[in-house]
């Protein structure tokens, strides 16, 4: 590591394996900074985390200065709701129209015919994905920004005063650990501070919803859950830490990795960011220059199949 490099270590889930240890030992010596808001009320339960990283850590209480703010300030709080039921309703239309643009990509996929016909609308077909998750994120962060022109930590009083807290644990702290967790969660209360600002430049090391939550668009997939089979959506965007990458924690119990249809698309549709699956144990390593080494990650290809990411 040369100086003024920084490096971002993204991580799988930590169990049964935790390898957060081994992540961190890499880093210059000194305290660590841990967000742990994607926990909630189970935010600040480091003993664990301590005893593997073996250093001195202090949290930054991200969810419980976020809801002391809000206790004091009810307009505050009123927005809050506002803002988080017009997303909650823009991300239910957004996955009625969703549904049927992904069946219909999936069909043309899977038809036969002319070479050169399939090949054009296969592209259009997986283009309409595309422009249909590009309309839902700009629609989403119109919705953020309007909230933001009244609330943020640059003009509202309380905020301000939390984020200035925030900046100086972290300017004192070798580098930052952002945990797993509820990823909306996370990240709405990252952004409510301007907490992505503040770890720009910053040594990192994050896992599961810590490491989406770096990207510049978040997407949730879970293809095995007990509701059944849902397509992949884009919830909003991330802080853009590491853009160019869409992070999927725990792939192999999520997502149908052996269908090559379902794979070949998630990729094609998100390119030209690289669908990137951290499993349990799994370590990325990306500095300045972009990657630098990686240990068991594996990138979703065009041809439906989870291959190596090189390293440089």
């Amino acid at each position: 590591m040369t100086a003024g490099e920084h490096v971002r270590v993204l991580l799988g889930p930590q169990t049964p394996v935790t390898n957060v240890g081994a992540a961190v030992a890499g880093l210059p010596e000194g305290p660590l900074a841990v967000i742990s808001a994607g926990w909630q009320e189970a935010e600040g339960d480091l003993d664990e985390l301590a005893e593997h990283v073996g250093r001195p850590l202090e949290d930054l209480r991200l969810y419980e200065r976020v809801e002391e703010v809000t206790g004091r300030d009810s307009s505050l709080a009123a927005a809050i709701r506002e803002r988080q039921a017009r997303l909650v309703d823009l991300q239910c239309l957004y996955r009625l129209r969703l549904k049927q643009l992904a069946i219909a990509a999936r069909r043309v996929l899977e038809a036969e015919g002319d070479a050169e016909l399939l090949a054009a609308e296969q592209r259009h077909a997986i283009a309409q994905l595309r422009a249909l998750d590009r309309h839902h994120l700009h629609s989403s962060e119109t919705i953020w920004g309007k909230f933001l022109e009244t609330y943020s930590a640059d003009s509202h009083p309380l905020l301000a005063r939390h984020a200035s807290e925030l900046d100086g644990i972290l300017r004192r702290s070798a580098a930052a650990v952002i945990t797993g967790g509820n990823v909306a969660v996370l990240i709405n209360r990252m952004r409510l501070v301007g907490l992505g600002g503040m770890l720009n430049g910053r040594h990192i090391v994050a896992w599961s919803a810590g490491a989406m939550a770096l990207t510049s668009r978040i997407v949730l997939f879970h293809e095995r859950s007990p509701e059944g089979r849902r397509d992949a959506e884009v919830l909003g965007a991330g802080c853009g830490i590491i853009p160019g990458y869409v992070f999927l924690p725990d792939a192999k119990r999520r997502l149908r990795t052996r269908d090559r249809l379902r794979v070949g698309l998630m990729s094609r549709r998100f390119a030209p960011d690289v669908c990137v699956a951290l499993e349990n144990g799994t370590e990325l390593i990306l500095d300045d220059a972009g990657i630098r080494d990686y240990e068991g990650a594996r990138q979703l290809n065009h041809h439906g199949r989870l291959g190596r990411i090189r390293a440089r």
